[in-house]
């Protein structure tokens, strides 16, 4: 079931003069603040934390998809808590002043300072990815004086339906401890023996981008059948089950999950699980990312050049492209798109929108329908861009990062300033 009205995000609409959002015309807030900008509709974000909180337990934003403090702020503000994958996500977590109580953290190879740094602070959970953390966080807490609260992270062997580089609990993943061979069972036994750390249960993500409950129920299954091999062995019942996020949302025509009937249909077959194998029901964590902001966010682009090659294609260059957007050319994504700056009633024609860098693969979408009187200055919008554009965001061929502004009845503050020339210099010594 669609619950967002996506891929656009709630505020936003289109008239005589273009797009706006939340009161905000694109075409002032790209005079005011400059292109590429990305634009989020704080309402939006605000409503999607409270679906999630209000369907789940407990429920983690994962900061990766768009790591800005004032994003991070409203995910506290909304009853959620937040997810870091590293030492400089956990530091933005912290700057945005949440409890560290609040704040969980994982990752496939945390370094020794990461981990000290994460203890001292008073995480409240610490995901181990192998059996080799438990070693390294049970110094931490000795030194740190806490017993620290663990999840050992499993990897369930369970393939799904995304895109290879986004998967994330198949047979060959370099996430987590394999349940195959009893690799998982042994990094248990070592972590529940060690008398510094507090094991509360375990951990799983199969992927990104799902779109059915189907690796849910799977990734469920396979949970409890580990949980009961870990009663039977070493007594051990788990207080917590997390199962992770990847929740898909909708970028051009994907029919996505209903945040409500995911939950009530995870959480009944947790339920009767554990009853039918005699286990204690944990308390079930999930961690949206991309399902949150996905939607909240549009880009603006300007357009430059307009080149036909009769017989072949029409590219339209924009003033942005693959350092402010590596998506499309690393997993192929696509996008919905439209002219925002006015309003055309000229019939479409298939172009290619391209970017400004030195890279025949720097394509931000091709074939798309986009009106025939398209002209230089026009500006386009790009859906739903709210994860993972502006965290992959590069300096490749010397072009800083793009502004960020959020917008909320009919006014716009700036998040995230556009980086400059002299920002670019910071870290030369010579």
């Amino acid at each position: 079931m669609q619950t967002e009205t996506a891929p656009w995000p709630a505020a936003a609409g289109f008239d005589q003069a273009g797009l706006s959002v939340a009161g905000t015309r694109a075409s002032e807030l790209a005079e005011k603040f400059g292109t590429p900008l990305l634009v989020v509709d704080e309402s939006h974000v605000r409503a999607r934390c409270r679906e999630f909180a209000g369907a789940f337990p407990r429920v983690l934003w994962a900061v990766k998809a768009f790591p800005t403090r004032a994003l991070m702020r409203i995910a506290l503000e909304e009853g959620l808590d937040l997810l870091g994958a590293t030492g400089g996500e956990i530091d933005a977590c912290l700057r945005a002043e949440a409890p560290g109580e609040r704040v969980v953290f994982h990752g496939s190879n945390k370094s020794e300072a990461e981990i000290a740094e994460a203890v001292d602070a008073g995480i409240g959970l610490l995901i181990l990815d192998n059996e080799g953390e438990v070693d390294r966080v049970t110094r931490a807490a000795r030194r740190a004086g806490r017993r620290q609260p663990v999840l050992l992270r499993i990897a369930p062997g369970i393939d799904v339906d995304t895109h290879v580089y986004i998967k994330t609990a198949a047979p060959d993943t370099k996430f987590g401890t394999p349940v195959a061979g009893g690799l998982a069972m042994s990094a248990l036994r070592t972590a529940v023996a060690a008398r510094d750390l507090d094991v509360r249960g375990i951990h799983l993500h199969l992927g990104s981008q799902l779109l059915d409950a189907t690796p849910y129920r799977a990734g469920l299954a396979a949970a409890l059948e580990f949980l009961v091999e870990a009663k039977a062995d070493l007594g051990f019942e788990a207080s917590v089950l997390d199962i992770g996020g990847g929740m898909g949302v909708r970028y051009t025509d994907e029919q996505t999950l209903g945040v409500a009937e995911l939950a009530a249909d995870v959480l009944a077959e947790l339920e009767t699980g554990c009853r039918e194998r005699g286990l204690r029901v944990p308390e079930l964590l999930v961690e949206p990312g991309r399902a949150i902001v996905s939607g909240s966010a549009i880009t603006l682009y300007r357009v430059g050049s307009i080149k036909e090659v009769p017989g072949i294609r029409t590219f339209v260059a924009v003033d942005g492209g693959m350092s402010d957007n590596i998506r499309p050319a690393l997993y192929g994504s696509r996008y919905t798109i439209a002219l925002a700056s006015r309003s055309s009633d000229a019939p479409e024609r298939a172009v290619t929108i391209v970017g400004r860098h030195c890279e025949s693969g720097d394509e931000l979408a091709r074939d798309v329908g986009l009106p025939e009187d398209l002209r230089r200055d026009d500006l386009l919008a790009f859906a739903s861009t709210g994860a993972y554009e502006y965290s992959m965001a590069s300096n490749y061929n010397r072009v800083g990062r793009p502004a960020v502004v959020m917008v909320s009845d009919g006014r716009a503050r700036q998040i995230a300033r556009r980086e400059t020339y002299e920002d670019l210099a910071r870290l030369e010594l010579d």
